[in-house]
């Protein structure tokens, strides 16, 4: 049978609609790490993700209706119209910081004009052209913070892979019908959005001003590791308490985990924040998610039998792993007034450097 073209323009739009968000994602947390100081971020990042929250608990309650009046089509146009509009607001943004003197594309063309200067001497010092992987490498030696922040990503994503694997296998034994299945579902990440806004407009910022980002990554894992504790010895986890676990992790990322997560970069150099986040974003994150689906399937073809209860112990096991490289990256990140500092000094050095430029051009 042959597969319809409408099938396979879904198919290729899905994947386009998953690689386009994700570097949107990036680049648009890389703008703001990028003009502001921790200080700033403190304040503005998590009602900035509040509002994404929002916006995706809007889109998730509208959906169906939306399906039923312009249909399937009508809604990927209506995607095109969402990307565009990101997309010239994106435009907007970067013309007011060149405008008011802090486009990240300024320090980006210095950097390469740096590199041109000692092209010759990097040629001759190394013939071959780094690849990626061993400009992680690098990296990660010159940088501590982002190796612990690759290993916090891996984990988390491994975690979270295998929450949902067990909450979905479950679900599968616990509600039959289809329709009833999907409603539980859309009102479970429905409750996470919603949750995860809240925590971002109203506990958050209270907490991000007056709390050190490590005890912030440090308190993180509690509710994730005690639920995932409470499944695993149970004999039969009801879906209940294993919707709870995944909810909390699904709840401490969206909520708290993405803003500290950018908190990380803000006193980082310019290599750091923009191809560190590259590294972590193609490997830890992707790698983590595949890597893990990949494990869970040698299992479950090896040892057979490899049920919910087997996944609950696993999930416990991630859990603490998880827990132990947030404790791990709390020791290297600096405090508030380090990183404002940083910054500070940074920001310094730039307008240093457009002054003599003016005065020499």
């Amino acid at each position: 049978t042959k597969i319809p073209l409408s099938k396979i323009l879904v198919g290729i739009a899905f994947i386009f609609q998953n690689s386009y968000a994700h570097l949107l994602y990036t680049q648009q947390w890389s703008f703001l790490g990028s003009v502001i100081t921790p200080q700033q971020g403190s304040r503005y990042f998590s009602q900035i993700a509040g509002l994404s929250s929002l916006a995706s608990t809007f889109a998730g309650a509208v959906v169906g209706s939306l399906v039923q009046k312009i249909g399937l089509y009508g809604l990927l146009a209506s995607t095109c119209i969402t990307l565009t509009l990101s997309l010239l607001s994106a435009e907007k943004a970067y013309t007011i910081s060149e405008e008011n003197g802090f486009d990240p594309i300024q320090e980006m063309k210095r950097k390469q004009d740096e590199k041109a200067q000692t092209k010759k001497k990097a040629e001759d010092e190394t013939p071959e052209k780094k690849n990626l992987p061993l400009k992680a490498i690098d990296l990660f030696r010159r940088v501590p913070t982002l190796k612990a922040l690759f290993f916090e990503v891996l984990s988390f994503q491994s975690l979270s892979t295998i929450l949902n694997v067990c909450f979905v296998t479950k679900l599968k034994s616990a509600i039959v019908d289809d329709e009833q299945r999907a409603g539980f579902t859309g009102k479970f990440y429905s409750s996470i959005s919603a949750a995860s806004a809240a925590a971002q407009f109203v506990f958050l910022p209270l907490f991000m001003r007056k709390i050190e980002p490590k005890i912030i990554w440090r308190i993180m894992p509690v509710l994730p590791f005690l639920g995932t504790l409470l499944t695993s010895f149970q004999s039969d986890p009801s879906l209940f308490m294993l919707a709870l676990a995944f909810w909390s992790a699904k709840l401490m990322d969206y909520s708290a985990r993405g803003i500290a997560n950018e908190l990380v970069y803000v006193p980082l150099d310019f290599e750091s924040r923009f191809v560190g986040k590259e590294v972590i974003g193609v490997f830890a994150n992707r790698f983590g998610k595949s890597g893990m689906s990949l494990v869970l399937s040698g299992l479950s073809f090896a040892v057979g039998g490899f049920g919910v209860n087997q996944l609950c112990w696993l999930s416990s096991m991630a859990s603490l792993g998880w827990a132990s490289t947030t404790w791990w990256l709390s020791n290297l990140i600096e405090s508030k007034e380090e990183a404002q500092k940083t910054v500070l000094q940074r920001k310094k050095q730039k307008k240093q450097r457009g002054k003599d430029k003016k005065k020499n051009p």
